[in-house]
């Protein structure tokens, strides 16, 4: 009777530790997946930023819809 326990509560138990294994590993498999996509588009902002400061390379058609040249700074009292 005392085997029988012993092996039930050993799988339980092994069971548990191969599920909690399978969670860890998915969630790394997502984040390897999401920084392989994201990371060639943020490898190219950068790129383009980089390029656009240092050596005047392209630059937004329209710069007046993010900053306006006009525009006062906040005044704080």
């Amino acid at each position: 009777m005392q085997r029988r326990l012993a092996a039930k509560r050993r799988s339980s138990t092994a069971q548990s530790m191969v599920e909690y294994a399978l969670g860890i590993g998915c969630i790394a498999a997502l984040c390897v997946v999401a920084l392989g996509s994201l990371g060639h588009i943020s490898g190219h902002m950068i790129y383009n930023v980089e390029q656009a400061t240092n050596y005047q390379g392209t630059t937004s058609q329209h710069p007046e819809e993010t900053i306006k040249l006009g525009a006062t700074p906040w005044v704080l009292n």
